[in-house]
């Protein structure tokens, strides 16, 4: 059985998704749950896993406000074949005004059947082969391209919202629109975080046409342009950024998928399925405390993590520390040296030594 007939049969019922560079980026957020790489590998969102599998009317959604925005500002920024973004480039020095080669991916076979969507991906892998070709008829910009991002063996459609590149660059820089108001060094660094993060989705999915074509790589530099807009207007503003780091996080889930998906397989019984609610829960899962940025099943591990008394409740560094105790009421048992509470290895006596120490002096202190 290859690995789309495997990821098939995980998935069971529920119809396949585009999880699109926000839904992989997901993984890289929490790299440790393994019900998200199960989820996002057969290709499932959590919000559907929380609506159609697990019957929960609590997952949250994207804000309708905020969605219109999102595509209000996108409008505003692509209309009339992207002048305003074209418009911006050249103003800040990065195009050239004779470098205005503009292609509109979506445009060219509009619609969402499963041929139109192939054509898209053609198209772009052959916008993409006249720039490896140093063709001066590739584009300055590319408009919506749509790419195949290989995970865990499963091809996972990717549409960016654009690729930009001059005439004498090599290859293209993955660009990304957020309407999010630019504060300068104000803007919230969480939205720029997973902003990077899906522009580092781009990156990867450039990497792997160019290896398939056997070309270098590492032409698909790890930067990317973010356009904001100005506070309380939809006027476009452009960041250049590193993304060094958010590639690497990006390119090491991808390279751990193919074992996960066996890891996966091997706690599943042959007969089960994701669709089954029982098997999806039975996943082990990672709560963090900002599960609730981008997990709709974050409620649902958060009552499990509530249930199982885990130290994440209680934050990252407090996980990392009672982690040999295994659970907040374990620990403290082993704080109040609690009758017939012994460790039972040696990291859970250095935690109990250190526990109880803070424990005595928290109680000199409070009783005077």
């Amino acid at each position: 059985m290859n690995q789309v007939a495997r990821v098939a049969k995980l998935r069971g019922t529920q119809p396949v998704q585009e999880l699109g560079s926000r839904g992989i980026e997901r993984v890289a957020r929490n790299p440790d749950c393994l019900r998200l790489k199960a989820l996002t590998i057969a290709g499932v969102s959590p919000a559907k896993a929380a609506q159609d599998i697990l019957h929960r009317d609590d997952a949250d959604a994207q804000s309708p406000f905020a969605l219109v925005l999102d595509q209000k500002f996108d409008r505003h920024v692509l209309q009339n074949g992207a002048a305003n973004l074209f418009s911006l480039y050249v103003d800040k020095g990065h195009l050239e005004a004779a470098e205005s080669k503009i292609v509109s991916i979506a445009d060219f076979a509009p619609g969402t059947s499963f041929a139109q969507c192939r054509r898209r991906e053609t198209e772009t892998r052959r916008l993409l082969a006249l720039k490896l070709a140093r063709d001066p008829a590739a584009p300055n910009l590319i408009i919506q391209p749509r790419l195949q991002l290989d995970y865990g063996g499963v091809p996972h459609p990717i549409e960016l919202d654009y690729l930009v590149a001059r005439d004498d660059e090599p290859f293209y820089r993955v660009g990304v629109l957020k309407s999010y108001a630019d504060r300068g060094g104000k803007t919230d660094s969480a939205d720029l975080r997973a902003a990077c993060r899906q522009a580092a989705v781009g990156v990867a999915a450039l990497r792997q046409f160019l290896a398939a074509g056997g070309a270098d790589r590492m032409i698909a530099a790890a930067r990317c342009d973010l356009i904001l807009k100005v506070t309380g207007f939809f006027l476009p503003t452009l960041q250049r950024m590193a993304i060094l780091g958010e590639v690497d996080s990006i390119e090491r889930a991808l390279a751990d998928a193919p074992a996960s998906l066996v890891e996966i397989e091997a706690l599943v019984p042959s007969w089960g399925t994701l669709s089954d609610p029982a098997i999806l829960v039975s996943i082990p899962s990672r709560y963090h405390s900002n599960c609730r940025e981008h997990c709709a099943l974050w409620t649902h591990c958060r009552e499990q993590a509530l249930a199982a008394s885990s130290p994440a409740l209680l934050g990252e560094h407090a996980s990392e520390y009672l982690a040999p105790a295994g659970s907040i009421v374990r620990a403290i048992e082993l704080m109040k040296n609690a009758p017939g509470i012994r460790p039972r290895t040696e990291a859970e006596a250095i935690v109990q030594a250190e526990l109880a120490r803070a424990y005595q002096t928290l109680s000199e202190v409070a009783n005077g």
